[in-house]
């Protein structure tokens, strides 16, 4: 099992009162999974990423994270299991634009206190199996957006996280290099990787072995009925 979560919440501060946007939300994910969690604008997905991305805490409930309980973890503790758990893509790559790709590639791992020649060769095998070989001393500028959310890819993988979490990974691409996107997603999961896909598109949900939807913060089985709009 790679996390565990039981009957989560999330409330907001809502004027005097409050507004509840994660309703008792369970979820288990296992090594080599690959889940999509669906939903529309509102519906509560952006919160659940936060959540299992421990960029957030619930207000209640339970999370286990590979043999971290989550919840009792402080502000350090969580950059931690951030840097060396969990690999992140955005939907905007979040590239430092002065850095070329090996050292965006290689950044998380500076955080972790790796010698410069040792990241850096962690770093341009990520790039390799990623298809950006040739492309190590190219800055994001002189990148396509396609090209860049590769880097990103790299990035996540490169310190051999238990998990990718995707948002909206093809979000600011064409047709043609998000699918080569979603193609190396597939090709990371052969590979073992354990990824979780937010998203609102159905194309992309297509990729995954399994589907959730999440709609008015309560998390369920994705199915015909359930039909995300467009964000």
């Amino acid at each position: 099992m790679i996390l565990e979560m039981k009957d989560i919440c999330k409330e907001f501060p809502m004027g005097k009162g409050v507004t509840k946007v994660l309703n008792n939300v369970s979820l288990t994910v296992n090594e080599g999974d690959y889940l999509a969690i669906m939903g529309p604008s509102g519906s509560g997905k952006t919160t659940l990423m936060n959540l299992i991305g421990c960029l957030d805490t619930p207000t209640s409930g339970s999370y286990i994270l590979g043999d971290k309980d989550i919840t009792t973890c402080n502000g350090n503790q969580l950059a931690d299991v951030r840097n060396q758990e969990i690999g992140f893509v955005f939907q905007s790559f979040n590239l430092l634009p002065k850095l070329t790709a090996l050292d965006n590639v290689a950044l998380p791992l500076v955080y972790r206190g790796m010698k410069k020649e040792d990241r850096r060769e962690l770093a341009k095998k990520a790039l390799e199996t990623v298809g950006l070989a040739e492309r190590v001393d190219y800055r994001p500028d002189q990148l396509s957006g396609g090209q860049c959310q590769r880097v990103a890819i790299a990035r996540a993988i490169v310190g051999n996280p238990k998990l990718l979490l995707a948002d909206e990974p093809t979000g600011a691409l064409d047709s043609a290099s998000g699918k080569q996107v979603m193609e190396l997603f597939a090709q990371l999961h052969e590979n073992g990787s354990t990824i979780i896909m937010i998203t609102h598109d159905q194309n992309i949900a297509d990729y995954a072995e399994s589907v959730k939807f999440i709609k008015d913060g309560v998390l369920s089985e994705g199915g015909a009925d359930n039909e995300a709009d467009n964000e």
